[in-house]
């Protein structure tokens, strides 16, 4: 997470290495904010057509590269753990965790309690045979 908070400062200095320096690491951070998006949408979807999605993006939000590093820092500076939990974590740990707490599925609570019922007479029905 360091690196991410010390692009802005390497920008604004005029040695020419530290520029560099942080154009490529704002790359890098780009590229991996990017892969872990794709993946995270991909698991997301398995889980969803299973009934079970991690997270659900409102209309108009989409999960890039730019919107997940974002999270990712937000969601890191939010974690109330000691230094040294925070800083065991995975970036992909980190983002799922963001993920999950900003962009939570509501469930339809009258749809779910009508399952339930469905399927508790349905599990009695079978019981009384």
């Amino acid at each position: 997470m360091s690196i991410a908070d010390n692009i802005p400062q390497m920008e604004v200095k005029a040695d020419p290495q530290a520029q560099a320096w942080a154009r490529s690491a704002r790359h890098v951070l780009t590229i991996t904010c990017e892969s872990i998006a794709e993946t995270m949408l991909q698991a997301n979807e398995v889980a969803k057509n299973q009934g079970n999605p991690v997270f659900c993006l409102p209309p108009g939000v989409q999960l890039n590269a730019f919107t997940l590093c974002e999270l990712i820092q937000q969601t890191y500076k939010e974690i109330s753990s000691q230094q040294s939990d925070k800083d065991s974590m995975t970036v992909s740990q980190v983002a799922w965790l963001g993920a999950s707490k900003h962009y939570p599925c509501q469930q339809n609570t009258a749809a779910k309690n009508e399952m339930l019922h469905v399927s508790a007479a349905l599990g009695q029905h079978a019981a009384d045979k």
